[in-house]
């Protein structure tokens, strides 16, 4: 049987802290999962998001300098 790397898994956060981290509702989140704005992972009905697909979705909202 294949070992699981668990060290890997920190990468993954599940809708309610990307809820918290960034001060959105739930329905903001939908409307991102559904638009194919933040790509997901559904377990069991629970989503998972990469935390590199929402520093990646940060850094093409930008509007900085």
């Amino acid at each position: 049987m294949e070992m699981i790397d668990l060290t890997e898994w920190s990468n993954w956060v599940d809708a309610q802290d990307v809820l918290q981290k960034l001060h959105i509702c739930p329905r903001t989140l939908q409307r991102w999962r559904i638009n194919g704005l933040l790509p997901y992972s559904r377990v069991s009905g629970k989503c998972y998001y990469k935390k590199s697909d929402i520093l990646a979705l940060l850094e093409k909202c930008y509007n900085g300098d």
